[in-house]
C-alpha cells in the first residue's frame, strides 16, 4: 500500500502543480476518470498490478521532470511545447494519450545531457 500512496501522491502533484486534468491522467493510465477518483478516495478497491505499474510510470516521469526543472513554471511551459523528438506533439498530449514512457525517455536523455 505504501507504494500505491506514493503513486497517488504523484498523480495529485501532476494535477495540482502541473495542471494535468484528471481525465488526462486517467487516459494516461488507460482507465476511466471515475475509477481514478475511486482510487484517490480509497474506495472500490486498489488498482491491479497493471495499473499500479502505469501509476508508477507517472511517478518516474515526475521524478525526471523534477530533476530537470527546478522552476515549476519552466516545467509547466515545457509540457506545453511542441517537440520535434515527439514528432511535433507536446509532452502533455503524449502523456494524455498514454505515452508517458516516451516523454520520460526524452527527460532521461535531457537529464543525461543530450541536446534534443
Amino acid at each position: 500500500m505504501a507504494t500505491l500512496v506514493r503513486e497517488l501522491e504523484a498523480l495529485e502533484r501532476l494535477h495540482a502543480e502541473f495542471g494535468l486534468r484528471y481525465d488526462e491522467l486517467a487516459q494516461a493510465v488507460s482507465t476511466s476518470e471515475s475509477t481514478l477518483h475511486r482510487w484517490r478516495r480509497g474506495s472500490g478497491g486498489d488498482p491491479t498490478p497493471v495499473y499500479i505499474a502505469r501509476l508508477a510510470a507517472l511517478q518516474t516521469f515526475l521524478e525526471e521532470l523534477d530533476a530537470l526543472f527546478a522552476d515549476r513554471a519552466a516545467a509547466r511551459g515545457w509540457l506545453e511545447q511542441t517537440l520535434a523528438v515527439l514528432k511535433g506533439a507536446t509532452p502533455r498530449s503524449m502523456i494524455a494519450t498514454g505515452h508517458v514512457d516516451r516523454v520520460t525517455g526524452v527527460l532521461y536523455a535531457m537529464n543525461a545531457g543530450a541536446a534534443l
